[in-house]
Protein backbone atom coordinates (compact mmCIF):
# COMPACT_ATOMS: atom_id res chain seq x y z
CA UNK A 1 0.00 0.00 0.00
CA UNK A 2 1.36 3.55 -0.93
CA UNK A 3 2.57 5.96 1.69
CA UNK A 4 0.37 8.95 1.15
CA UNK A 5 1.28 12.23 2.67
CA UNK A 6 -0.68 14.91 3.75
CA UNK A 7 2.12 17.38 3.71
CA UNK A 8 1.77 20.21 1.27
CA UNK A 9 4.10 20.16 -1.81
CA UNK A 10 7.79 21.67 -0.98
CA UNK A 11 8.31 24.90 -2.58
CA UNK A 12 11.16 25.27 -5.14
CA UNK A 13 13.51 28.21 -4.41
CA UNK A 14 12.92 30.11 -7.07
CA UNK A 15 8.95 29.75 -5.99
CA UNK A 16 10.05 32.64 -3.33
CA UNK A 17 11.42 35.03 -5.92
CA UNK A 18 8.87 38.08 -6.78
CA UNK A 19 7.47 37.74 -9.94
CA UNK A 20 7.20 41.31 -10.18
CA UNK A 21 7.22 43.02 -14.09
CA UNK A 22 10.88 43.72 -15.26
CA UNK A 23 12.34 45.99 -18.36
CA UNK A 24 15.06 45.08 -19.97
CA UNK A 25 17.29 47.43 -21.83
CA UNK A 26 15.45 46.50 -25.47
CA UNK A 27 12.45 47.74 -23.76
CA UNK A 28 10.84 44.14 -23.54
CA UNK A 29 8.40 43.47 -20.57
CA UNK A 30 9.02 40.07 -18.74
CA UNK A 31 6.96 38.45 -15.27
CA UNK A 32 10.64 37.48 -13.24
CA UNK A 33 9.55 34.39 -11.93
CA UNK A 34 6.90 32.79 -14.62
CA UNK A 35 9.10 33.95 -17.61
CA UNK A 36 12.78 34.77 -16.38
CA UNK A 37 13.37 32.29 -14.09
CA UNK A 38 10.91 29.24 -14.33
CA UNK A 39 12.40 25.93 -15.75
CA UNK A 40 15.58 27.95 -16.75
CA UNK A 41 19.07 28.12 -15.54
CA UNK A 42 20.26 31.73 -14.56
CA UNK A 43 22.97 33.78 -13.57
CA UNK A 44 21.67 36.60 -11.43
CA UNK A 45 23.62 39.22 -10.23
CA UNK A 46 22.79 43.55 -9.25
CA UNK A 47 24.56 46.35 -10.49
CA UNK A 48 24.22 50.16 -10.51
CA UNK A 49 25.21 52.04 -14.05
CA UNK A 50 26.97 55.12 -11.72
CA UNK A 51 28.75 52.50 -9.44
CA UNK A 52 32.46 53.21 -8.50
CA UNK A 53 32.82 50.11 -6.89
CA UNK A 54 32.67 46.39 -8.48
CA UNK A 55 29.90 46.55 -10.46
CA UNK A 56 31.88 47.15 -14.01
CA UNK A 57 34.23 43.96 -12.83
CA UNK A 58 31.21 42.07 -11.98
CA UNK A 59 29.66 42.57 -15.37
CA UNK A 60 33.18 42.41 -17.35
CA UNK A 61 33.32 38.99 -15.45
CA UNK A 62 30.08 38.15 -17.07
CA UNK A 63 31.06 38.69 -20.22
CA UNK A 64 33.79 36.81 -20.18
CA UNK A 65 31.52 33.80 -18.52
CA UNK A 66 29.02 34.47 -21.60
CA UNK A 67 30.54 32.18 -23.72
CA UNK A 68 31.38 29.23 -21.47
CA UNK A 69 28.08 29.05 -20.21
CA UNK A 70 26.74 29.36 -23.96
CA UNK A 71 28.77 26.65 -24.81
CA UNK A 72 27.55 24.31 -21.85
CA UNK A 73 23.70 25.21 -21.59
CA UNK A 74 22.90 27.25 -24.84
CA UNK A 75 19.70 29.09 -24.63
CA UNK A 76 18.58 27.23 -21.32
CA UNK A 77 20.43 29.86 -19.48
CA UNK A 78 20.27 33.37 -19.12
CA UNK A 79 22.14 36.25 -17.50
CA UNK A 80 19.95 38.65 -15.32
CA UNK A 81 21.55 41.93 -14.06
CA UNK A 82 18.94 43.61 -12.13
CA UNK A 83 19.62 47.60 -11.43
CA UNK A 84 19.19 48.38 -7.10
CA UNK A 85 19.21 51.99 -8.96
CA UNK A 86 15.80 51.74 -10.78
CA UNK A 87 15.38 55.85 -10.44
CA UNK A 88 18.09 56.53 -12.21
CA UNK A 89 18.85 53.65 -14.46
CA UNK A 90 15.91 54.02 -16.97
CA UNK A 91 15.56 51.53 -19.75
CA UNK A 92 17.34 53.87 -21.71
CA UNK A 93 20.41 54.65 -19.75
CA UNK A 94 20.67 50.76 -19.41
CA UNK A 95 20.72 49.83 -22.80
CA UNK A 96 24.20 52.29 -22.97
CA UNK A 97 25.47 50.63 -19.87
CA UNK A 98 24.84 47.15 -21.41
CA UNK A 99 26.72 48.17 -24.79
CA UNK A 100 29.89 48.60 -22.40
CA UNK A 101 29.38 44.74 -22.23
CA UNK A 102 28.85 43.59 -25.54
CA UNK A 103 24.94 42.81 -24.53
CA UNK A 104 23.26 45.54 -26.34
CA UNK A 105 22.03 43.49 -29.75
CA UNK A 106 19.77 40.70 -28.82
CA UNK A 107 21.69 37.21 -28.56
CA UNK A 108 22.93 35.34 -31.66
CA UNK A 109 21.34 31.18 -31.97
CA UNK A 110 24.33 30.11 -30.04
CA UNK A 111 24.63 32.79 -27.23
CA UNK A 112 22.64 32.76 -23.99
CA UNK A 113 20.67 36.06 -23.25
CA UNK A 114 21.48 38.71 -20.84
CA UNK A 115 19.05 41.37 -19.06
CA UNK A 116 20.14 44.56 -17.77
CA UNK A 117 16.21 44.85 -15.82
CA UNK A 118 14.70 47.61 -14.53
CA UNK A 119 11.33 48.53 -13.15
CA UNK A 120 9.44 50.81 -10.27
CA UNK A 121 11.51 51.31 -7.56
CA UNK A 122 8.69 49.48 -5.56
CA UNK A 123 9.21 46.06 -7.46
CA UNK A 124 13.07 46.32 -7.85
CA UNK A 125 12.79 46.27 -3.94
CA UNK A 126 10.86 43.48 -3.69
CA UNK A 127 12.74 41.51 -5.83
CA UNK A 128 16.42 42.16 -4.35
CA UNK A 129 14.96 41.16 -1.11
CA UNK A 130 13.10 37.92 -2.54
CA UNK A 131 16.43 37.12 -4.51
CA UNK A 132 18.10 37.71 -0.61
CA UNK A 133 20.48 40.97 -2.08
CA UNK A 134 19.96 42.68 0.77
CA UNK A 135 22.40 43.37 4.25
CA UNK A 136 20.85 42.57 7.65
CA UNK A 137 22.23 45.89 8.87
CA UNK A 138 19.95 48.24 7.68
CA UNK A 139 21.71 51.41 7.52
CA UNK A 140 24.19 49.15 5.07
CA UNK A 141 21.90 48.06 3.21
CA UNK A 142 20.21 51.70 2.19
CA UNK A 143 23.25 52.51 0.92
CA UNK A 144 23.70 50.72 -2.57
CA UNK A 145 27.16 52.22 -2.75
CA UNK A 146 28.12 49.03 0.01
CA UNK A 147 26.02 46.16 -1.90
CA UNK A 148 27.81 43.16 -2.14
CA UNK A 149 29.53 41.46 -4.94
CA UNK A 150 27.56 38.57 -5.23
CA UNK A 151 26.50 36.15 -7.95
CA UNK A 152 23.20 34.15 -7.40
CA UNK A 153 22.85 31.06 -10.12
CA UNK A 154 20.57 27.72 -10.11
CA UNK A 155 18.60 25.61 -12.33
CA UNK A 156 15.03 25.92 -11.50
CA UNK A 157 14.21 22.14 -12.96
CA UNK A 158 16.16 20.99 -10.45
CA UNK A 159 15.77 23.27 -7.88
CA UNK A 160 19.80 24.02 -7.18
CA UNK A 161 20.78 27.32 -6.58
CA UNK A 162 24.08 28.54 -4.71
CA UNK A 163 26.05 31.83 -4.77
CA UNK A 164 29.60 33.04 -5.39
CA UNK A 165 31.14 36.33 -4.75
CA UNK A 166 32.41 37.80 -7.76
CA UNK A 167 35.89 38.39 -6.78
CA UNK A 168 37.55 35.31 -7.61
CA UNK A 169 38.88 34.20 -10.51
CA UNK A 170 36.60 33.33 -13.56
CA UNK A 171 37.77 29.59 -13.22
CA UNK A 172 36.66 29.37 -9.57
CA UNK A 173 33.51 30.88 -10.26
CA UNK A 174 32.89 28.94 -13.36
CA UNK A 175 32.95 25.65 -11.57
CA UNK A 176 30.12 25.67 -9.15
CA UNK A 177 28.22 27.71 -11.43
CA UNK A 178 28.31 25.03 -13.95
CA UNK A 179 27.89 22.24 -11.18
CA UNK A 180 24.83 23.96 -10.07
CA UNK A 181 23.37 24.39 -13.49
CA UNK A 182 24.14 21.50 -14.98
CA UNK A 183 21.41 18.20 -15.09
CA UNK A 184 23.88 15.68 -16.69
CA UNK A 185 27.71 14.59 -16.17
CA UNK A 186 29.06 16.19 -18.57
CA UNK A 187 27.53 19.50 -17.86
CA UNK A 188 28.36 19.62 -14.23
CA UNK A 189 32.02 17.70 -14.47
CA UNK A 190 32.90 17.78 -18.06
CA UNK A 191 32.98 13.58 -17.36
CA UNK A 192 31.29 11.52 -20.53
CA UNK A 193 29.87 8.45 -19.69
CA UNK A 194 30.81 5.52 -21.66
Amino acid sequence: MPIVSNAPPRAKRADLFANVVVTNQFGEQFRFREELVRGRLAVINTTFTICRGTCSGTNALLKRLRAPLSQLFGKRVSILTMTIDPVNDTREVLAEYAAQFKAMTPSAPDQCDWHFLTGTPDDIETLRRSLGFYDLDRRVDADITRHAAMLLFGNDRTDRWSTSPTQLRDGLIFEPIRRTLGETTQERYGIRKS
